[in-house]
């Protein structure tokens, strides 16, 4: 890296915590949109399975980028008051991550046997009880190991963000471009940025599921 680009390391380190912020509250709103629409998919409600299904196929086959168009352009239209980049770009990659969610948290829940459900009935377990000691701490060995993965898409998706103005990695590396006519070493540099931050999110992923495992206990 040239002295000229060492001087910018500061506007890098700033692009990379935005993206990796952005993206974690993507996940958390794609989280409780996803876990809400897996719910209904495993409903008994014909309509709400309709519904979590159509959900799905929509936001699973809507690009991103047109995502964050409609989100950004087409909702101050809607509702009468301008839309930040921010807020586009949150809620464009929470809705696209949120399918993704929707389809994992439902396999998680359908891995754990109907019969320790019906076991946890017959010992008299409430319902709260019965998710939060049964179901979950099973379904969550089936879901975190591909979240992890939604979770790097998403950051990576949040590159996008970069068109409709929103300052993070790739808008910063853009910009030290403008400032330094620079291209090369500014394009090595947020690709050597984006490689790191996801293989130590995927270090740190194979890390949980390493210690969620449990022996004999198959995620498929």
């Amino acid at each position: 890296m040239s002295d000229n680009l060492l001087q910018y390391l500061g506007y890098f380190w700033q692009g990379a915590k935005v993206t990796i912020w952005i993206s974690w509250l993507a996940l958390l709103l794609a989280c409780v949109i996803g876990t809400l629409v897996a719910t209904a998919n495993l409903s008994k409600y014909r309509a709400l399975r309709i519904f979590a299904k159509v959900y799905i196929e929509f936001f699973r086959s809507m690009p991103i980028l047109v995502l964050l168009f409609v989100c950004y352009y087409g909702l101050p239209l809607i509702v009468g008051i301008e839309v930040s980049a921010f807020t586009a770009v949150t809620l464009g990659l929470g809705l696209t991550t949120s399918a993704a969610v929707a389809v994992v948290v439902q396999a998680g829940i359908a891995s754990v046997d109907h019969g320790q459900r019906e076991a946890g009935v017959a010992l008299g377990l409430s319902p709260f009880q019965l998710w939060s000691k049964v179901i979950l701490p099973q379904a969550l060995r089936v879901i975190v190991p591909p979240s992890v993965g939604i979770y790097i898409s998403a950051l990576k998706d949040s590159s996008l963000g970069a068109v409709i103005g929103y300052v993070e990695l790739t808008k910063t590396g853009l910009l030290i471009r403008d400032a330094t006519g620079d291209n090369v070493s500014i394009i090595v540099a947020v690709a050597s940025i984006y490689f790191l931050i996801n293989f130590l999110i995927s270090r740190l992923g194979a890390f949980l599921e390493y210690r969620m495992r449990i022996p004999g206990f198959s995620r498929s």
